[in-house]
């Protein structure tokens, strides 16, 4: 007889009550056990990584969501390992990474507009309001600090979000919550495999304008509404 169900009873006694946040219907009463991460002396991994350890029945994937029910902070499951006791899952161990905005992401293409028969770029929704964790790069990874090319300021930042979001190269990124509501960042480089079904991206400040309309290709870089012709 596996042990999974006396774990999951004791789990659900001490734990945290979630809801998994999903497209096709949220799911809840699920519980979980957490504590911050083993890194405690790194103020960011403090405050925004938890260790947890959930039932052997848990509908929870990697990539998923989850809202705390008493806190409302919101993690993504970045690490979903079973752990095995006589050949049968008997809980999982996960790691949380906790998010810290809500983005749109955007992807640009172009048309012809049928009154001038210029080429005008356009930007298709991808996702609206999605979870991500957002940060300057940890750790020595590429640049700590923030550049300055000239007198230009390029402004590198790094993102963890479920790979369902299906990100790719040159999206544009668009904060709709916190103080930075309005920031636009662009998809410099993206991590596809560093984690099962989350994806790693490094944004830089977006500086393409919103709608631009040229006789071939987009070439300004205002972030103003502009049109050229040949």
């Amino acid at each position: 007889m596996t042990i999974g169900p006396d774990i999951k009873e004791a789990i659900v006694e001490v734990g945290l009550g979630y809801t998994i946040v999903r497209s096709a219907g949220n799911v809840t009463g699920e519980y979980l056990t957490a504590k911050p991460n083993e890194q405690v002396t790194k103020p960011f991994i403090r405050e925004n990584f938890l260790e947890a350890q959930i039932p052997y029945d848990s509908v929870m994937v990697s990539g998923d969501v989850i809202e705390f029910d008493t806190t409302n902070d919101r993690y993504l499951i970045m690490h979903f390992t079973p752990t095995l006791f006589e050949n049968t899952v008997i809980r999982y161990e996960s790691v949380l990474y906790k998010t810290n905005v809500k983005v749109s992401i955007l992807r640009p293409g172009q048309r012809r507009n049928n009154a001038s028969y210029l080429m005008e770029t356009y930007w298709d929704i991808i996702a609206e309001d999605a979870d991500i964790l957002l940060t300057t790069p940890l750790f020595g990874q590429d640049l700590e600090t923030d550049e300055q090319l000239g007198l230009l300021g390029m402004e590198v930042h790094e993102a963890w979000l479920p790979s369902s979001l299906g990100i790719q190269l040159l999206d544009r990124v668009r904060i709709t919550s916190g103080t930075r509501v309005g920031d636009y960042w662009v998809v410099e480089s993206l991590r596809k495999y560093r984690f099962e079904s989350c994806d790693v991206v490094k944004l830089r400040v977006d500086q393409r304008p919103s709608t631009t309309t040229s006789s071939s290709t987009t070439t300004t870089t205002s972030t103003s509404t502009t049109t050229t012709t040949a």
